[in-house]
C-alpha cells in the first residue's frame, strides 16, 4: 500500500498580499507561477492534484506538513442513471426564481476590504456547490442562489492566508435582501515548493532494517 507525504524543505518569504488573486491560489509575480491553496484542500484532493502536476509552488497549513496524507479508498462504480436519480432527490432545483445576497469581505486585522475572496453556496451537506463568486476590490461580493434557499443559507468565506469561515443566513433575512459581512482572520500558512514523498510498504520496509 503507498503512503503519501508532503513537505516544504525551504519556505517561502514571499509576502502574500503582494501576490495577484486567481481561481485557485494567488500569481506569484516574483517568480512568474500560480501559488495553488492547498489550505482548503482535504488529503485526497492534495493527493489527486499532486499525481497530475510537477514542480508545485503552493501554500499549506503546517498541519497539512510531513504526516501521512490519508487516500479515500476507490468508491464503487454506480451506473449514471441511478446516480442522476439520487441527485434529483438531494440536489435544489435550479429555475423557479433566485435570491439575491450582497455583502462584504473584510479582515478582522484593520478592518480593511478584502479583494479575492471566494464565497460558495453550501449543500445541505455542509459541501461548497458550483454557485460562487469572488469578492472586489472594495470587498463586495453579489451571489444568486436558487428560491429553494428560502428558509436560509450557509455561506463558505476563503482566501489564501485566512481561515475559512461560514456564513450563515436566515430565511427572513434572505427575503429582505439584508447586507452581510464577513470577517477573516489571517491564518498561518506556509509557502514554498513542495516535496511530494510517495513509499511502498516494501520501501517502508527496507528503510526500517536497512537504513
Amino acid at each position: 500500500m503507498k503512503k503519501y507525504t508532503v513537505s516544504i524543505s525551504t519556505p517561502c518569504k514571499a509576502s502574500m498580499q503582494n501576490m495577484t488573486p486567481m481561481i485557485g491560489g494567488r500569481f506569484c509575480n516574483s517568480c512568474q507561477q500560480q501559488v495553488v491553496d492547498f489550505t482548503n484542500m482535504s488529503d485526497q484532493q492534495i493527493i489527486d492534484y499532486l499525481k497530475k502536476h510537477n514542480h508545485v509552488c503552493g501554500s499549506l497549513l503546517p498541519s497539512q506538513l510531513n504526516r501521512e496524507l490519508v487516500e479515500r479508498p476507490k468508491r464503487r462504480w454506480v451506473p449514471a442513471a441511478l446516480l442522476a436519480g439520487m441527485l434529483a432527490l438531494v440536489l435544489p432545483e435550479i429555475g423557479k426564481g433566485q435570491h439575491k445576497i450582497t455583502g462584504t469581505v473584510i479582515a478582522a486585522s484593520g478592518h480593511t476590504p478584502i479583494q479575492g475572496a471566494m464565497v460558495y453556496l453550501l449543500d445541505q451537506h455542509g459541501k461548497p456547490m458550483k454557485t460562487g463568486t469572488t469578492s472586489k476590490e472594495d470587498g463586495s461580493f453579489s451571489l444568486e442562489v436558487p428560491a429553494d434557499f428560502d428558509k436560509g443559507v450557509r455561506l463558505q468565506v476563503s482566501l489564501i492566508g485566512y481561515e475559512k469561515t461560514t456564513i450563515r443566513i436566515s430565511g427572513r433575512k434572505l427575503k429582505a435582501n439584508k447586507q452581510v459581512e464577513c470577517t477573516l482572520k489571517m491564518n498561518e500558512i506556509i509557502l514554498g515548493g513542495l516535496g511530494f514523498e510517495v513509499t511502498t510498504g516494501w520501501q517502508r520496509w527496507k528503510n526500517r532494517f536497512f537504513s
